[in-house]
């Protein structure tokens, strides 16, 4: 199952119906994100649990090296502030669904690594952003989208948005 993602004005190279290289999007090969707290617990009991305000991970995904490559450099090295869609998809019915979708905003790349044994080169990078939304496509007993819970988080606010 493809994922795909969109940043600023970078085009991939990408030919599926509604995610082509040259309305920008780019085919990545993995996806790593998290969110952790701290919550202490006192010995003997379960309740006055404390939590720190979430910890809230950059977005680290791996791609083959293609004719995006130098823009993702580019943008590690000056890149400001942008909108970025990444989405998940599965094939139903010959076509691409997307079933989860992160939207992000003010993100920058903050990490660009290249490496090879030989092979074609694969490419790190981290993104840094200020919000992130996360949806999830639910699917009804035909396979139509049924329901779209959302849920978000504005970093610099320290707020569930």
């Amino acid at each position: 199952m493809p994922i795909y993602i969109k940043y600023g004005d970078i085009k991939g190279d990408v030919t599926a119906e509604g995610h082509k290289g040259s309305d920008g999007w780019v085919e990545v090969n993995s996806f790593q994100w998290g969110v952790g707290r701290g919550i202490s617990s006192p010995t003997g009991g379960s309740h006055d649990r404390e939590a720190s305000a979430p910890s809230v991970s950059e977005i680290v995904v791996t791609k083959p090296m293609d004719k995006s490559s130098y823009k993702w450099l580019d943008e590690a090295l000056h890149g400001e502030g942008q909108k970025v869609e990444i989405d998940f998809c599965k094939t139903d019915k010959d076509k691409l669904e997307v079933y989860a979708k992160y939207e992000l905003e003010g993100a920058m790349v903050s990490g660009y690594s290249v490496s090879s044994g030989g092979d074609r080169p694969s490419e790190s990078i981290s993104i840094n952003f200020t919000k992130i939304v996360y949806s999830f496509i639910e699917m009804d007993k035909d396979n139509a989208g049924a329901e779209t819970p959302r849920v978000g988080y504005d970093v610099g606010a320290a707020k569930v948005i």
